[in-house]
């Protein structure tokens, strides 16, 4: 048989969860880019009736993409996590505290 706790939370650093909210935006940040990357590549070989040269210059604007828009994603996830923390912080030190139950 398993025992029965309760935990109590009564705050969040809000930086972590900035940090989780930054990191997620960064992975959508990344898809993003990757399908721009893609449809930059499609649309320069079809303009250029060259797929080597669509090929070419869409990877050179899809690699500049790929690195530039999940760091600039991270910096706005980033922001608005904090922002979220910041909230749930108070929230939960003027609500008395979250209480969970957990088994060993």
């Amino acid at each position: 048989m398993s025992k029965e706790k309760s935990l109590k939370v009564t705050g969040v650093k809000a930086s972590t969860v900035a940090a989780f909210e930054g990191t997620l935006a960064s992975i959508i940040g990344l898809g993003v880019a990757i399908l721009f990357s893609m449809q930059a590549t499609v649309e320069l070989a079809n303009s250029t009736q060259s797929v080597l040269k669509g090929f070419a210059f869409g990877l050179s604007a899809g690699i500049v993409s790929i690195i530039v828009l999940p760091l600039i994603y991270f910096g706005i996830g980033w922001i608005i996590g904090y922002l979220h923390g910041w909230i749930i912080d108070i929230v939960l030190k003027n609500a008395g505290g979250v209480k969970f139950s957990v088994e060993e």
